[in-house]
């Protein structure tokens, strides 16, 4: 199965908008399509913003923030179809900080490069064939390439629910060479070194 990754860019923003039209995500059956919008450049937040009230607003919004450069990520292709979706941002400062109240995130050194992943969607006949794992390894290539110090993930190590499990399973990452750096009442960083550093505690 030939799988293309591309990140994310302005051409691609009704394509995306598209994918997540006709793709259940982690609110399967409620109506409420989230288009990935909280996830974005810090500069993007107008005053608390981080959510809209509607899916229609949602997806008008998230084409705005793909076309500006503040919603950022990459997608799979099988052919001409995007099949996967994996929301990876540095630039998502303000979502690290509102994770701080649930996992156990230290504050950043500023000399350290940290390239967060939010969040995956996968088509439902495309899960369990290898898509996340392309995906996270194409954030980890690109991130070894743009110069970053480590890339990051937040997951729930247990998830009653498999099809909600939006922030991808410890196995995916452990797949991928990440492993644990700190954990608290069932959610655990993850995260994977692309140089030396020093840590960052």
């Amino acid at each position: 199965m030939e799988i293309e990754i591309r990140r994310l860019t302005p051409g691609l923003a009704e394509e995306y908008a598209r994918f997540f039209d006709t793709t259940s995500h982690n609110d399967e059956g409620s109506g409420e399509k989230c288009y990935c919008v909280t996830w974005r450049r810090d500069d993007s937040y107008v005053g608390d913003d981080h959510w809209y009230p509607t899916p229609e607003e949602r997806r008008v919004r998230a084409i705005g923030f793909i076309k500006d450069g503040s919603l950022q990520g990459y997608l799979a292709y099988l052919g001409d179809r995007i099949i996967g979706w994996c929301s990876a941002t540095a630039e998502c400062s303000l979502g690290v900080n509102y994770l701080r109240s649930f996992w156990p995130i230290e504050e950043y050194r500023e000399d350290i490069k940290v390239m967060s992943v939010f969040c995956f969607m996968i088509a439902p006949r495309m899960q369990r064939k290898g898509v996340a794992s392309q995906l996270l390894e194409r954030v980890i290539k690109d991130a070894s390439d743009d110069g970053f110090d480590y890339v990051e993930a937040y997951i729930d190590k247990v998830v009653s629910d498999a099809g909600r499990d939006f922030r991808g399973p410890l196995k995916l990452y452990e797949k991928c060479g990440f492993s644990i750096y700190a954990e608290k009442d069932g959610k655990a960083v993850v995260r994977k070194a692309l140089k030396n550093v020093m840590p960052l505690r």
